[in-house]
């Protein structure tokens, strides 16, 4: 009897130890969830229009002049719970062009080659900078530039985000200069 007896108490604390063990798991709200996907988030704007409707007291502007130079926001973003560690992409341009467009010439603008976003953050910006002196005399004529992130150096791209059509409305945002 007294075996019988230590068997079910040895039991009982087994199980109850398993149903201890269990319970302090993370609930399953606050496991990280979602895929850590890195993509641009200009790229939902299929054209990425400069100038938009932003002005200079909007955060949603996504151009600026400095100097000779306009300066056409761009960015990268990780989605996903996952921890927030360092990540970098390579940035390229391609040579498609949108409807009733030209191509901007290389030579007219820098882009980096690849941007870091730091550990902590999930997000980071870079800027496509155009000659401003080349638009203004190219005043009658619209340019698109397709600026695209790839390699990524941890994590994956979603890689219908991965590529901006960036569409500038040169006599539009000349405009903006005098305003």
């Amino acid at each position: 009897m007294k075996l019988l007896l230590k068997t079910l108490l040895a039991a009982v604390a087994a199980v109850s130890a398993g149903l201890l063990a269990a319970s302090c798991e993370k609930a399953d709200s606050d496991k990280p969830w979602g895929n850590a996907l890195i993509y641009m988030p200009q790229a939902n704007y299929s054209p990425y229009t400069v100038p938009n409707s932003g002005d200079e007291t909007n955060v949603n502007q996504n151009w600026r002049f400095e100097d000779d130079r306009v300066l056409i926001f761009l960015g990268v973003y990780r989605a996903g719970l996952e921890e927030l560690e360092e990540y970098s992409v390579n940035i390229s341009t391609g040579t498609e062009v949108l409807e009733n467009t030209t191509l901007l010439p290389a030579s007219e603008y820098t882009l980096p080659s690849s941007v870091t976003c730091p550990a902590g953050k999930r997000d980071a910006t870079f800027y496509l900078s155009v000659d401003l002196a080349f638009l203004q005399a190219n005043s009658a004529t619209d340019y698109s530039l397709r600026v695209t992130i790839s390699d990524p150096s941890r994590y994956s791209l979603n890689e219908s985000l991965c590529s901006t059509d960036v569409f500038i409305d040169t006599d539009a945002l000349l405009g903006k200069l005098t305003e």
